[in-house]
């Protein structure tokens, strides 16, 4: 087991990258909910803070439940999957700088 401390700088810069985006993923948790039940057409129906959505709705049926309508926006769907694959990137490169750190390597 031999520890590389070289790497203690980039391990705590990509720790520090990872912290900030769980920060704001789980800070904006509801603006991505909202993104991704979005993409299709929607219905929002109860209160802004907890609004259920229903999805391939038209604006008749969606005023009937007493609801808003919310025209799909078919790209909010990236907005998710580019938290995701940000979030695998960086806590990737921090968890194998981290056991470089440690000095523990995989068995060969």
């Amino acid at each position: 087991m031999k520890q590389d401390p070289s790497k203690l700088p980039q391990t705590v810069l990509w720790g520090g990258i990872t912290v900030v985006l769980y920060w704001l993923l789980f800070y904006y948790a509801d603006g991505f909910l909202r993104l991704a039940h979005t993409t299709l057409d929607a219905c929002a129906v109860g209160n802004s803070a907890q609004p259920l959505y229903y999805n391939k709705t038209t604006p008749e049926l969606c005023g009937q439940q007493g609801g808003n309508f919310i025209e799909g926006i078919w790209w909010y769907v990236f907005a998710p999957i580019a938290m995701a694959f940000a979030l695998s990137f960086t806590h990737g490169n921090f968890t194998s700088l981290f056991w470089d750190v440690i000095g523990l390597k995989a068995k060969k």
